[in-house]
């Protein structure tokens, strides 16, 4: 059996240099990261050159990168039990009057660790397939869906032609027919790896059409047969769900895409306000009533009265 990454890290520690010794840290804190990163992301996250990368990688014994990334793939545990997950989360909620607060700072520490788990170079190159894309399909399952729509519909209205589906078996096949060489493929797959996802990426390489995945432990599954994999931060040890992370890097990418072409996206938005007028005949917004106000006064507001402005 071939040792793992762990265990050979702890063989060779000793006869590592100070450079090589931030890079195997990097290995063990981040598995998920290692078995998808570049050496030179590698190299700029742990503050070594990239041939201490190499160099670290040659000496734990491995042929190139490319072992090393299978060998960190190997310490995840990618399908999580969401009965084991509750009671785990509930061992650390037994205060309830504290519950709003630990699970914000676990929020506050999920959203700090996002920038440095999606690189620069990945985050843009997810962004230009988008803003290239002459349509974009968008696949979620179970709690992934949300984020799908999410993204879908901000596509939508900044002028881009998007879709998501949460659609199985025969049914898929429908979503799938949409797909053509100038499309995007986007995976929203968090945790689970199931048979649409194999079949998906199966035909966009059939055709030529990008593919970009969206995960936190499932890099490794894709890694190989897609084009961008954006890997969000563990929510392994924190209570917050993944949604959090996946929502934020949705926002970034529409704004990036919006970006790119300011008036296209500008234009959508005010196509769509015209038609909601339209729709509705006037104003979108129910109008605050004086009773309705006193009863709920804003923050900041001494009275029940709406501040101006």
């Amino acid at each position: 059996m071939e040792p793992t990454l762990t265990k050979r890290i702890a063989q060779v520690r000793e006869q590592l240099s100070a450079g090589g010794l931030r890079v195997v840290d990097f290995f063990a804190a981040h598995p998920a990261e290692a078995s998808v990163f570049s050496a030179q992301e590698i190299a700029r996250r742990a503050e070594v050159s990239d041939a201490t990368v190499i160099r670290t990688v040659k000496q734990l014994g491995f042929g190139g990168l490319g072992e090393l990334r299978r060998a960190a793939a190997a310490m995840l545990n990618p399908v999580r039990d969401p009965e084991q997950t509750l009671a785990e989360h509930l061992t650390r909620s037994d205060d309830s009057g504290r519950l709003l607060a630990k699970i914000s700072l676990d929020a506050v520490e999920l959203v700090r660790a996002l920038p440095q788990s999606v690189p620069a170079e990945t985050f843009e190159a997810a962004v230009g397939i988008l803003a290239a894309a002459s349509n974009t399909l968008v696949v979620g399952y179970g709690s992934a869906l949300p984020v799908a729509e999410s993204l879908s519909l901000g596509l939508r209205r900044i002028s881009r032609t998007a879709s998501a589906t949460g659609l199985t078996g025969y049914n898929f096949a429908d979503e799938l027919s949409q797909l053509k060489p100038t499309s995007a493929l986007v995976l929203v797959a968090p945790l689970r790896h199931v048979r649409e996802h194999d079949v998906a990426i199966s035909e966009a390489l059939r055709i030529g059409c990008p593919i970009v995945l969206i995960t936190e432990v499932l890099a490794s599954h894709f890694a190989d047969r897609v084009e961008t994999v954006l890997v969000t931060p563990s929510t392994e040890k924190l209570l917050p769900s993944n949604l959090i992370a996946h929502l934020l890097l949705v926002d970034a990418l529409l704004l990036a895409v919006s970006a790119l072409a300011p008036e296209r996206a500008l234009d959508g938005w005010k196509t769509t306000n015209r038609l909601r007028t339209e729709l509705v005949e006037g104003s979108l917004d129910v109008p605050l009533t004086p009773s309705i106000a006193a009863k709920f006064p804003l923050p900041g507001s001494a009275s029940g009265t709406p501040p101006v402005g």
